[in-house]
């Protein structure tokens, strides 16, 4: 029992202190164009946006998810990065499925 205790504590523990101890943000994105608005809470965390570089700190949800998020609220994201993963083409398209479309009006 007193091991079981000590496993769980270590497997809910470790990723929480893992993520309080980590410096700057987690997630580090580029976007296609300037973002309309700057700072927005997606999924829970503050997502800040100075020109095309957007940042957050580390989440609850999936990376996939976040980045869903962010191509839904800020626009189209070319490059996203969380921790030490790079997403690849694949992963950024599936991100901006859901991202606002820019349709020039003529």
């Amino acid at each position: 029992l007193g091991a079981a205790l000590v496993s769980s504590t270590l497997l809910f523990a470790a990723p929480q202190a893992h993520a309080a101890g980590a410096k700057g943000p987690y997630y580090q994105v580029e976007l296609s164009q300037e973002a309309a608005v700057q700072k927005k809470i997606v999924r829970g965390v503050f997502v800040k946006c100075e020109g095309t570089n957007c940042s957050a700190p580390l989440a609850s949800s999936a990376p996939k998810n976040v980045c869903v998020s962010i191509a839904r609220e800020f626009g189209e994201v070319s490059s996203f990065k969380a921790g030490n993963r790079d997403f690849d083409a694949a992963e950024i398209a599936a991100c901006n499925e859901k991202a606002p479309q820019n349709i020039a009006k003529n």
